[in-house]
């Protein structure tokens, strides 16, 4: 549903306000880095009891669990992408469209490209960033050449339009996609993306062949797709490295082998976002965010949370929380929950996240996999995890019934009338 008048005209007065947001506000003032599904999730949530300044740089919101679909031409670009503004009037928070450019946790203040801003609670919810240079030893010639041609297509922005008109245009030959190691953002992504690929150069009759190179152990559901009903279009290396890779002469070394590509979807190491390293938020020797994996309160300031893609470690037993989108929304919420609680003078009931995530394991005949995963702490305190996978031969509308749902939750009810 489009927004109406009203909404349009109170969202716009939502965004509009950076001169007004940087004052000192009356009530506790709480900093939102991030308009992703974490970031939202707190910002609505703290609105109760705070002035929430939520700070995003790119102009609207990307649905990424819809981006493979929308790739494969099969969701509108609409349904992806949605205005910030309904949201911020909806539930009481403003939104600065700026840049921040850095923390000073001493100072409790923002520097963003509109000005500085303090604040008493500070939430980074900033998702995760790349290491395109990891893939070609430093080299920042390579590693532009990388963002112009092969970028992994992860973020939301300009990353997926680029990708998309990648796609589109490619007439054949062999295509390379990588994964990193775990973790990394939503772990079945890759293979939905790969199925993608492969459908397309059946459907569109392309002497085309793709490559998946995957240092992790097999995922079972892609590795039998791939092997059944992909046998002639896909080649599927788990535990395969890459070791080298030119991206002028277009060429990978793998552990045994070499694969000379025309065109690639490369995914470099991920991390924290860069604003947790240089805000000395991330965990010693790790690139991801060190945080109480009860509360996600940074251990390095107990003003700040760190929520979503962002966040490292938080059992022994099973390494990180995936890197999902419903598992940020309730990182976010967890979080406001105990600032507020914090703000009362007291301390929020302990909780868990959980996540659900669909993914499409073939798009015809269509078949897709339900991941739920659950948690709960054992006898001596550590997080234990549970994941269960149902495959779903005929596939209904369950899909967008969750994700609507979620929409609702974050940005209101304009989102999916």
């Amino acid at each position: 549903m489009n927004p109406t008048r009203r909404q349009l005209l109170l969202g716009t007065a939502a965004i509009l306000c950076a001169p007004h947001v940087i004052a000192t506000p009356a009530r506790p003032r709480a900093v939102v880095i991030g308009g992703g599904w974490g970031g939202l999730a707190a910002a609505r949530a703290l609105a109760a009891a705070c002035d929430v300044v939520l700070v995003e740089r790119q102009p609207r919101f990307v649905v990424l669990p819809l981006s493979n679909r929308w790739l494969a031409g099969r969701a509108e670009k609409r349904r992806l992408q949605h205005d910030y503004a309904p949201a911020a009037a909806a539930f009481g928070y403003r939104i600065l469209a700026a840049e921040v450019l850095a923390i000073d946790r001493a100072a409790r203040r923002v520097d963003t490209s509109a000005g500085p801003l303090t604040y008493d609670w500070l939430v980074v919810a900033g998702g995760i960033s790349e290491d395109a240079a990891a893939l070609f030893d430093g080299d920042a010639a390579a590693s532009r050449h990388y963002t112009e041609h092969f970028a992994s297509g992860y973020r939301a922005g300009a990353d997926l339009d680029s990708l998309k008109r990648r796609l589109d245009g490619f007439a054949g030959g062999e295509f390379l996609l990588t994964l990193p190691l775990a973790p990394y953002r939503c772990p079945p992504a890759p293979y939905e993306r790969a199925v993608v690929i492969a459908h397309a150069i059946r459907s569109r009759r392309l002497k085309a062949h793709l490559t998946v190179v995957d240092p992790n152990p097999p995922w079972p559901a892609y590795q039998r797709i791939f092997a059944e009903r992909y046998r002639q279009e896909v080649s599927y290396l788990p535990n395969t490295r890459l070791r080298q890779l030119d991206p002028y002469r277009q060429v990978a070394t793998l552990d045994i082998d070499e694969v000379h590509f025309a065109a690639a979807i490369l995914m470099p190491p991920q991390g924290a976002a860069t604003l947790c390293r240089t805000a000395g938020l991330t965990a010693p020797d790790s690139a991801w965010a060190a945080t109480d994996a009860r509360h996600f309160g940074s251990l390095a300031d107990e003003r700040v949370f760190v929520v979503g893609d962002s966040v490292g470690m938080v059992s022994p037993l099973f390494g990180h929380y995936p890197k999902t989108g419903q598992l940020a929304s309730r990182m976010g919420q967890i979080a406001a929950t105990e600032i507020l609680a914090r703000i009362a003078g007291s301390r929020s009931e302990p909780a868990l996240p959980d996540s659900t995530c669909y993914a499409w394991v073939d798009l015809e005949p269509a078949e897709r996999v339900r991941i739920d995963t659950s948690y709960r702490r054992r006898g001596d305190g550590e997080l234990v995890q549970t994941i269960r996978q149902q495959r779903e031969h005929q596939p209904g509308a369950e899909d967008d019934a969750w994700l609507d749902a979620h929409l609702r939750a974050l940005l209101g009810p304009a989102a999916t009338g």
